[in-house]
């Protein structure tokens, strides 16, 4: 199990890489990569008028980018831990919120059953304590509400070297493991697909009023 002091090391080398990618993140063939696979997480998931939707690693907005154009009087509130990131998101998207805070203090921001749609793409694997961030994911979601996690998946094997290789990454579920991973912090998985040639998109369901999941500080 990592201290806290690992933990904090972890972040800061992930928010000085995010800062530097910044102004790249956009471009180039990774970056159109990416923009095409938040296109096609969006469109595989019905998202209702006037829902509160939480966008974590939101980076430099363009889920947001991309909702605002369907006009559905949404609530949007992105979070990363990179100042740069956001910046670039705020000019992007004026009517989201943009918030500077660590994934582990999500249950100390906001409100228990407060949101309707959680999403985060590419961005899991960076998040220590894994477990510990689907409870509180969990716990944030309204009754009925979605989960929606698209992550990076090559198959165990090439899972294992991105996790050497990485920067700041802290674990890169295979599918199976990812749909494990739901199902056991109380999800119902309402679907998972492959997205695009190298990545996978999860939508769990916060489907009944069940007793809110405690926090437990362990990692996979």
């Amino acid at each position: 199990m990592k201290n806290n002091l690992q933990i904090l090391l972890k972040e800061d080398q992930n928010k000085k890489f995010f800062d530097l990618l910044a102004r790249y993140y956009d471009k180039g063939i990774v970056g159109n990569w990416l923009f095409s696979v938040i296109e096609k997480t969006i469109n595989s998931v019905n998202i209702k008028k006037s829902s509160k939707i939480l966008d974590v690693g939101t980076g430099t907005g363009n889920l947001f980018y991309l909702l605002e154009k369907q006009n559905k009087n949404l609530n949007l509130y992105g979070i990363d831990i990179s100042k740069r990131m956001l910046t670039i998101a705020g000019k992007k998207v004026k009517t989201a919120e943009f918030i500077k805070i660590s994934v582990l203090l999500l249950e100390k921001k906001f409100p228990r059953k407060f949101f309707d749609y959680i999403f985060v793409i590419d961005a899991f694997h960076h998040f220590p304590y894994q477990k510990n961030v689907m409870s509180n994911f969990y716990n944030i979601l309204k009754i009925n509400g979605r989960l929606v996690i698209t992550e990076l998946d090559f198959g165990f094997i090439f899972n294992y070297f991105f996790h050497m290789i990485e920067p700041g990454n802290e674990w890169l579920y295979t599918k199976k493991e990812l749909k494990n991973l739901f199902l056991e912090t109380g999800f119902l998985i309402e679907k998972q697909k492959k997205i695009g040639t190298f990545a996978v998109m999860t939508v769990g369901v916060k489907y009944k009023n069940s007793k809110l999941i405690k926090n437990k500080h362990f990692r996979r």
